[in-house]
């Protein structure tokens, strides 16, 4: 209880602050380049910023210093609130909300109003599902860095090499030879082929004790069954309704077709698939002993060096459709993908309040999100995208399979977000992706798969239902 008041009072003064002055701290330094960018070195590498920052640099002859660094997401608070010599984070993880409102962010109302070519203003290159999330308290104070692209990845030349069709659906019992003449492959059946083909060598799937992969394929199950309408409502919080498994019951539902995949179906996993480094198991699935990950567009980039298209061409399959999937006008299932990296406090970009070169800062921006760079940024990554619209930029011919493929599913796919600025999320008290505490249930699925999904979603809404207005105070 006293750690939910002091949190509460803490919001209460950040928002408070935002009415009026916020603090600001600046450190006096002497540099000698004109931009200081510094990046989470992490899935992304530091290939992309290095060549965005040598091109600005030849266009503008102004000098970047580029930081790549593992452990700047930690390092960010104490920057901000202490002063730096940096000008622009790229980073996730970060509670921007709250700097933006005790002050330590540049407001960036003006850089949306800005053009990034002739007629066409930085505004309306991001796309609109991650502008609307980019503001608080009525002003921009964040750009959206990435539009992530997730799923389950597959070996394609695995799948080549032994004739395996890339499942469409779930599950098509009529078809458990996975012939594509019959009908619809299933990702079931495919499931039982492949163990069969290979003496149970190559599993269907590796994956890790980061469990929230899995999000990447269940959250698009939970789109297909709800649409993404009902996805937009559901985040705008409206009542604890939303929540209500009776009514909503598409969100477990989405996680009992997991649960029959994996936690019910143990043999088609590596063994000890929860307890191993999500590096190990990209190593697994990259030496040809899985034939799929759940994972996300900067695993080509991540692995790059670590295997060979003899063993391994990966590519980013479209989820395949759960029964019920809702509809289009052509009465074909919708084909939806949730942009990773994008829940509260993901991938951002920020300009500190104190930076020395904020017009700079806001410059580099917009020559970030040209059509040329938006594709330089995509080349560099191996395929991760902008938060851009990406209508006007069309990928080389030598563009990896992987990379095509991420392309395609962001192309041909509706967007959808768990973004929400509602008090009770900003305070922690709840959460959108895995009401109440955010705590996956994978790994304890496994662990026992006995558990039953309907009680614990009937649970959690009564333990919504019975905090909501408490919660809106």
């Amino acid at each position: 209880m006293k750690a939910k008041f002091l949190r509460s009072l803490v919001l209460i003064m950040a928002l408070v602050m935002a009415l009026g002055v916020g603090l600001a701290f600046s450190a006096c330094s002497t540099t000698e380049w004109d931009l200081k960018i510094s990046v989470v070195h992490k899935e992304y590498g530091q290939r992309w910023i290095n060549a965005l920052a040598r091109k600005f640099e030849d266009e503008t002859g102004l000098v970047v210093e580029v930081e790549a660094n593992p452990n700047l997401q930690s390092e960010i608070p104490n920057r901000l609130q202490n002063g730096s010599d940096d000008d622009i984070f790229f980073s996730h993880g970060i509670t921007w909300e709250l700097y933006a409102a005790q002050g330590y962010l540049e407001p960036l109302d003006d850089l949306y109003e800005m053009e990034v070519s002739e007629g066409v203003t930085f505004g309306s290159k991001v796309l609109p599902q991650f502008r609307s999330a980019a503001q608080f308290n009525g002003h921009y104070y964040k750009v959206p860095w990435t539009n992530g692209t997730g799923g389950l990845v597959y070996n394609k030349k695995m799948f080549e090499d032994n004739g395996w069709s890339v499942p469409t659906v779930y599950s098509n019992p009529n078809n458990p030879d996975c012939d594509p003449a019959v009908g619809d492959v299933g990702l079931m059946e495919l499931c039982e082929k492949i163990l069969a083909d290979t003496d149970g060598e190559v599993k269907p799937f590796v994956w890790s004790s980061e469990t929230y992969y899995w999000d990447y394929v269940v959250f698009d199950w939970w789109a297909q069954l709800a649409g993404v309408d009902a996805i937009e409502e559901y985040t705008q919080l409206g009542s604890a309704e939303v929540f209500n498994p009776e009514t909503h019951p598409e969100q477990k539902e989405a996680l009992k077709a997991w649960k029959n995949l994996i936690a019910d179906h143990p043999e088609y996993s590596m063994e000890d698939c929860a307890g191993k480094q999500y590096t190990a198991a990209q190593m697994e699935f990259v030496t040809g002993r899985a034939a799929m990950i759940p994972c996300a567009q900067w695993l080509e980039s991540g692995m790059m060096g670590n295997y060979d298209e003899s063993t391994c061409v990966m590519d980013l399959m479209p989820t395949p459709f759960l029964d019920g999937a809702k509809t289009g006008a052509d009465d074909k299932p919708i084909r939806v993908n949730y942009s990773v990296g994008s829940t509260n406090s993901g991938d951002s970009i920020l300009i500190p309040e104190d930076s020395k070169h904020k017009d700079t800062a806001k410059q580099f921006l917009q020559f970030m999100f040209r059509d040329d760079n938006l594709k330089l940024f995509t080349e560099e990554t191996y395929g991760v995208q902008l938060a851009a619209d990406y209508s006007n930029v069309t990928l080389d011919d030598d563009a990896t399979d992987f990379m095509k493929s991420v392309y395609e599913i962001n192309a041909n796919s509706q967007k959808f977000d768990l973004l929400s600025s509602a008090l009770p999320i900003l305070q922690g008290y709840l959460s959108l992706d895995w009401p109440v505490e955010g705590v996956q249930h994978y790994a304890s699925l496994v662990a026992d798969p006995s558990t039953d999904i309907d009680a614990m979603y009937q649970s959690n809404y009564e333990t919504i239902a019975g905090n909501w207005s408490k919660w809106f105070e």
